[in-house]
């Protein structure tokens, strides 16, 4: 899956990326990555289908102006992606559909 730390290996396709993986979640049609520099980047959630195209970045669906980083991702079932913000905010995603389905506030 994780070549080195920057390159992210579907199948036979080696992807290399700007920054970090720090963390990778896999579906069954799908892998998401969280990706890091030396802080916390903007936009910094992509996901991949099983052929190693990337399918969207995180603001493709929060459509947010100002993007802030985001620090953990975390798989809450089989279509479901919990994404936690550096703002202290958690979005809830359905990735198959690529919509927001509920953002809460933990602070």
């Amino acid at each position: 899956m994780i070549v080195n730390n920057k390159t992210l290996k579907i199948n036979e396709k080696e992807i290399e990326l700007e920054y970090t993986i720090r963390k990778y979640i896999e579906y069954d049609n799908y892998i998401v990555i969280l990706m890091y520099g030396d802080a916390v980047i903007a936009n910094n959630v992509l996901c991949f289908d099983k052929q190693g195209t990337e399918l969207w970045r995180i603001n493709d669906i929060l459509n947010i102006k100002k993007p802030t980083g985001n620090v953990d991702i975390r798989k809450e079932n089989v279509n479901i992606l919990l994404v936690y913000s550096a703002l202290g905010i958690v979005f809830k995603i359905d990735i198959e559909k690529k919509e927001l389905i509920e953002k809460i506030f933990l602070r």
